[in-house]
């Protein structure tokens, strides 16, 4: 096994330039290209597994991803005036290509004749937005500002399709097989466990995974600002929005801000929101090995207008529409160079998109199990509106800044955010799933604390910076909060898992939890000149990591129901796979890579 930070070289260059037309109009340009090459490796293929073909890999052998990723980014546009409208024109591009190249990795159905390395295919994403914006102050009341504007986006999402050696079966004499295929001519371990098809690790994108999808979706705003008094500021905006493929939306947001005193502020607002779904959540669709409780399944995503989904969930993805709060105050204190800010939100996400957990393919012959072998999997996944959330939430800034001298000073900044998102009301399953009893198969208790627990729900960070003439340092001490792991465990060590019986299935509801910790950075710099600088830091000084894995261990496990009960037996949990994973590789506070050391040089020209 590999395990930790993948290998990566990359690569960036970019551009800003701007230059002037006149007095009141320019023209203005920024954009780069970035190059990235990574590798990753899988979980380890064992010579007795029906995956490996010994003959081949008498060992085993560990298979690798490697990734080229490419990114390019363009923007031109011109601003300027025009009378006493401001105005600003522009055109921005980005584009996106992901290529998989499967490495020390074999197909198994192919047997002696299977390369080591396959091309699995490409995944690109392209957008591009013309926009345009309008603005113009008024002497009006104690000022009022217009702003108008509208904007055109277009965007296109591909998957292209890998090698036939990388998704393929095939069988005894080498013939690539079609779906109902004689089972009996397939290609067997010594067990008599069919060979599973494709590369290993990630089979390619298949002709059917292979699509070029667009849309494209335009867009009109104004916003009107406007002091009534010197005390008193209200904001209003509206947004229409057109898409090809979901149809019209309009959005608002109203904020207000009221000066009590010269040196306190309270402000509050309140807006809609709608996101229609991405173009990858609603086309990506693939094959891939995942290991499930130590045993691998391939596991297959199936996209929005695929007979099995069609027929599962009955719908495709919807639009998420949102709802959000938000009231707080700023405060100076000048003697003291000290500033407040205090804010607390809320925002409501109706039928928010989530990846479900697996379902399995069904025992009982019949056209869903038809869908499954189709593709080559034993397990499915789709994108699905399946929940509701509620996230509230409250963010802390104080600043504090002192000159002791013309050249030496010290900023002191303290940040703090709280938050918590919970899913409220039911779980929006279809008629057919919920009925069969995999309702939990929707959104489990482990996508559960994914939402709710798995992501620290205090973060505070206390920043100091001091400079002295040309040399200063920075010296940062950032606190995570505590989080929870989503794999059942025996977090309290009585020697018992808890669980619980919902729609009539276990549920395990105990779960490790890994206390908070404090990371501090250090950095010293020297300005040798207005041209050049030198950086020497540390992030994590103290090379501080995560709690670790729990290991293997007995334990009361329920493992069935009897009469409305729940029935426990002795069983093993590992969540370390046999101390391959020493932390956690389902959650993290701020990863699990130690002490970083950096040196770095600016140059200004």
């Amino acid at each position: 096994m590999r395990v930790g930070q993948s290998s990566l070289r990359s690569g960036q260059f970019f551009v800003n330039a701007e230059i002037p037309l006149t007095e009141i109009w320019k023209i203005y340009t920024f954009g780069g290209y970035g190059y990235r090459s990574g590798n990753s490796a899988g979980f380890y293929r064992r010579p007795v597994q029906s995956n490996t073909f010994s003959s081949l890999y008498p060992n085993g052998f560990l298979p690798e991803i490697g990734s080229t990723i490419q990114d390019i980014s363009f923007v031109a546009g011109t601003k300027g005036k025009w009378g006493e409208w401001n105005i600003d024109l522009s055109n921005t591009f980005g584009k996106n290509s992901f290529r998989y190249d499967i490495k020390n990795t074999g197909n198994a159905s192919m047997r002696f004749n299977s390369p080591n390395e396959f091309y699995a295919g490409t995944m690109g994403f392209s957008q591009n937005t013309i926009n345009l914006d309008l603005s113009r102050p008024f002497d009006v009341m104690a000022g009022l500002n217009l702003a108008f504007g509208a904007e055109t986006r277009f965007e296109n999402y591909q998957i292209t399709a890998g090698e036939e050696n990388s998704y393929a079966r095939y069988d005894n004499n080498g013939t690539l097989l079609l779906n109902g295929s004689n089972p009996n001519n397939f290609p067997t371990d010594f067990f008599g466990a069919y060979r599973p098809a494709g590369s290993q690790v990630f089979p390619g994108f298949t002709p059917d995974n292979a699509i070029k999808k667009g849309r494209t979706s335009e867009a009109i705003y104004t916003d009107v600002e406007i002091n009534f008094t010197k005390k008193l500021l209200a904001d209003a905006a509206i947004r229409y929005e057109h898409y090809s493929d979901f149809g019209s939306t309009l959005n608002y947001k109203l904020a207000l801000r009221y000066k009590l005193a010269d040196n306190l502020n309270v402000r509050a607002a309140g807006q809609t929101g709608f996101r229609a779904p991405s173009l990858q959540q609603k086309y990506f669709s693939n094959v891939s090995t995942q290991f499930i409780g130590g045993i691998g399944y391939q596991v297959a995503t199936f996209a929005d207008g695929s007979k099995l989904k069609n027929e599962l969930i009955g719908s495709e993805l919807k639009q998420e529409k949102s709802k959000s709060l938000s009231a707080g105050f700023t405060y100076k204190i000048p003697a003291a160079n000290l500033t407040f800010s205090v804010d607390g939100y809320f925002v409501k996400i109706d039928n928010r998109i989530t990846l479900t957990d697996v379902f399995p393919r069904p025992a009982q012959a019949g056209q869903i199990q038809t869908h499954f072998d189709e593709v080559n999997a034993s397990q499915a996944v789709f994108f699905a509106n399946s929940i509701d959330t509620e996230t509230k939430g409250l963010d802390i800034v104080i600043s504090h800044k002192h000159k002791f001298s013309g050249k030496v000073s010290l900023n002191n900044d303290f940040g703090m955010n709280i938050n918590k998102t919970i899913n409220v009301g039911d779980i929006h399953a279809s008629d057919i799933l919920a009925s069969n009893g995999y309702i939990n198969n929707y959104f489990s208790e482990t996508s559960r604390v994914y939402l709710q627990e798995a992501i620290p729900r205090i973060k505070m960070n206390l920043s100091h910076s001091l400079k002295m003439g040309n040399f200063s340092v920075y010296v940062r001490n950032g606190f995570f909060g505590k989080v929870t792991d989503p794999n059942g465990g025996d977090a309290n060590h009585d020697g018992r898992i808890e669980a619980t019986i919902i729609n009539g299935k276990v549920v395990e509801t105990e779960h490790p939890v890994w206390t908070g910790r404090v990371i501090t950075d250090l950095s010293f710099s020297y300005d040798f000149s207005k041209s050049i600088s030198l950086t020497i830091g540390a992030n994590n000084l103290f090379d501080v990591y995560p709690a670790h894995n729990l290991t293997s261990s007995s334990v009361q496990r329920a493992t069935s129901i009897n009469n409305g009960q729940l029935v426990y037996t002795s069983s093993t949990y590992d969540l370390s796979n046999a101390n391959q994973f020493v932390y956690s590789r389902n959650v993290s506070q701020f990863g699990m890579n130690g002490r970083f050391l950096f040196t770095r040089i600016n140059f200004n020209f």
